[in-house]
């Protein structure tokens, strides 16, 4: 039943309904026919596409609710596609696991599939038998003195450390930075007193690793630098 102001009835908000869902008929205002429901925590860039399109290309008017069976439909279908193949080698598959849709980042971490045995130094030799192109960074890696200035070491930064410290006035904690250098060393700073990292960078120790974070950061860094113009690091 329709009245002649338009509306429908009431809407389970109090506000006059202009609109029934076409699913199961709740009579909807303005606002509750537009409302689209929260996509699930934790799901593939895929799946996710999915829900969002299934939601918001429902035919007329739909409930929140409603809405919310037609996203997780389409959310169960994109769940029972099969993924992916994914190569044997431990880099590879991290290469590869860093640009597939289909998987979850939870399931990423389960196909990840890392040898139990894996060290740091192992990344980072195949990570530089790997990278085609020169290092852009360089760090201090000893202090300067009055006669000498600091030696440096060239390489590239990844995300890898546990450690954390505070930052002079921000809120929060953030990761200690890593640098890969030319030589397969991985170096960072070490904190100083007042929770700050110093300015000179130290061998980084093994504990002090997260290797499924270092094998994501160096496949990322070898996908990039296949889109980075090849160049001279500058002379000092």
């Amino acid at each position: 039943m329709s009245y002649s102001n338009g509306s429908v009835g009431l809407c389970s908000c109090g506000q006059l309904a202009l609109a029934s869902c076409n699913r199961c008929g709740r009579t909807l205002c303005e606002e509750h026919a537009r409302t689209l429901p929260p996509a699930p925590a934790g799901i593939s860039a895929n799946a996710l596409g999915r829900f969002e399109l299934a939601v918001r290309i429902a035919d007329g008017p739909h409930c929140e609710g409603c809405r919310a069976e037609l996203g997780n439909h389409a959310l169960a279908q994109a769940n029972d596609a099969a993924r992916a193949q994914l190569p044997e080698h431990w880099l590879d598959r991290a290469i590869a696991l860093s640009g597939d849709q289909t998987r979850s980042d939870e399931e990423k971490l389960q196909d990840a599939d890392l040898p139990s045995s894996l060290t740091s130094k192992d990344v980072a030799k195949e990570f530089l038998r790997r990278i085609e192109r020169q290092p852009q960074e360089r760090v201090p890696v000893s202090p300067p003195s009055l006669m000498r200035n600091p030696d440096y070491v060239e390489g590239w930064s990844v995300d890898c450390r546990r450690t954390e410290y505070t930052a002079g006035g921000a809120a929060g904690r953030y990761a200690l930075p890593c640098l890969i250098s030319v030589d397969g060393d991985l170096v960072g700073p070490a904190l100083e007193e007042g929770d700050r990292h110093g300015p000179t960078w130290w061998l980084v120790l093994e504990e002090d690793v997260d290797i499924a974070r270092l094998v994501r950061g160096v496949a990322q860094l070898l996908v990039l630098s296949a889109f980075m113009p090849q160049s001279t690091p500058p002379a000092y």
